[in-house]
């Protein structure tokens, strides 16, 4: 299990494709994240993101999701 900021998961997983805000207002909103087990708010009310290890990139994912948006 490794721990990750909003910003090292955005550009682990999607790439650099998302932000770290976008992935902030993710976790505010609920959604479930690739790979990551829970998420905890620290002290000073950053998140703090913990996953397994192998997590693939979600690039592939967002592109073909981007395509399908434009046919």
């Amino acid at each position: 299990m490794k721990s990750l900021t909003p910003a090292q998961y955005a550009k682990e997983v999607w790439g650099g494709a998302v932000t770290d805000k976008t992935v902030r207002n993710w976790i505010k909103r609920g959604k479930k994240l690739k790979g990551v087990s829970y998420v905890e708010t620290t002290p000073t009310n950053h998140y703090v993101l913990f996953m397994e290890e192998e997590v693939k990139s979600n690039v592939t994912e967002l592109l073909e999701q981007m395509r399908a948006k434009a046919a």
